[in-house]
């Protein structure tokens, strides 16, 4: 019996070893199993990583080169603007300077031909001068051998006319020279005299008592002075008389009949002078040439075509004006403006 039991116990021991055994293997297998699962879990996730990894490194290697390659473009842009600056700055420059020389060249272009025009001015100047004063000193020459040929006999009409002769040649050739010795002294003292006061009516006389021996047979002289008899006007009387006098010369110059009128008014705080003739006229187109010095339309007519001249810059002197009026269709219409002081 306890042979039995013995041997039973034995049994159970061996069952029991071989359980727990068994028991052992399965669990050292589950165990197997479960760390390969774990490996294999790790192995992807380390594969994750690894992925996740190169993604960011390339990420990081694209950002990286794309910052560089925008450092690099805006140190480009930077540089590029900046040389940009500087050509459009030396081209700046260069306009500027390039302009200065344009302007540089023109001016001294228009100098050129202001020399050029000045010597032709001189040439014709010094030509128009010979001639003006060869004549007259001719004629002056001339008559005054007549005069002292000796055993030549001459009626007492002849004799006067050759004395005439003389004395209008003497009076051209002093009007020349007054006229140029006046236009020098115009442009070199610009002060006037003292203003004094006169009779409107006394220089209307004045000036066409100056024209009397001198104008055509059979022209009229007229005059008309509507500021009342008696009125003083405050003025430059021997300067207004040089003007008068000027206009009145040339219109006694080129009419040959007809008339001659010279009127005064006062006009809003004006002197109003006009100078009419019947005479040839001015074409429209020649209105401001007439004023220009040394200026003839007619290249035969005595003077040195500084008369009118003369009286435009005195009108200007006394702050006033003097103009051909156009409209007036009969001769020439000469308009004296100047500024009046009534007392």
């Amino acid at each position: 019996m306890r042979e039995m039991i013995r041997r039973i116990g034995q049994r159970l021991t061996r069952v029991m070893v071989l359980t727990a055994f068994i028991l052992t293997m399965a669990a050292s297998s589950q165990y197997g199993t479960m760390r390969a699962a774990d490996t294999t879990t790790d192995i992807n996730e380390l594969k994750t990583q690894n992925e996740l990894l190169q993604q960011r490194s390339r990420f990081t290697t694209g950002s990286v080169a794309m910052i560089l390659g925008i450092v690099a473009l805006l140190a480009f842009l930077a540089v590029n603007s900046r040389w940009t600056r500087r050509l459009e700055i030396k081209n700046q420059q260069l306009q500027r300077e390039r302009n200065v020389v344009v302007a540089q060249n023109k001016q001294l272009a228009i100098e050129r031909d202001r020399a050029e025009a000045a010597s032709k001015a001189k040439t014709s100047f010094i030509q128009s001068m010979t001639h003006e004063i060869r004549t007259p000193l001719n004629a002056i020459n001339g008559f005054t051998q007549i005069l002292n040929m000796p055993g030549v006999e001459m009626q007492e009409a002849e004799r006067l006319d050759c004395c005439q002769r003389i004395e209008d040649n003497a009076r051209l050739l002093t009007n020349i020279l007054d006229d140029l010795l006046f236009i020098s002294d115009l442009e070199s003292n610009n002060e006037l005299p003292p203003a004094e006061p006169c009779l409107g009516a006394t220089i209307i006389e004045q000036a066409m008592d100056s024209i009397s021996q001198i104008v055509a047979e059979g022209v009229k002289l007229n005059s008309e002075c509507t500021i009342p008899e008696g009125q003083m006007v405050n003025t430059y009387p021997r300067m207004i008389h040089i003007v008068l006098n000027k206009l009145l010369d040339n219109a006694a110059k080129f009419t040959t009949e007809g008339s001659i009128t010279l009127r005064l008014s006062e006009e809003e705080g004006q002197l109003h002078f006009s100078v009419i003739d019947t005479g040839m006229g001015i074409p429209e187109d020649k209105k401001e040439f007439i004023f220009e010095r040394f200026s003839k339309l007619d290249s035969f007519s005595q003077g040195i075509g500084l008369g009118l001249t003369i009286a435009r810059m005195i009108a200007e002197r006394l702050g006033g004006t003097l103009t051909l009026d156009t409209t007036n269709t009969v001769g020439s219409k000469f308009d004296l403006i100047i500024p009046s002081h009534l007392s």
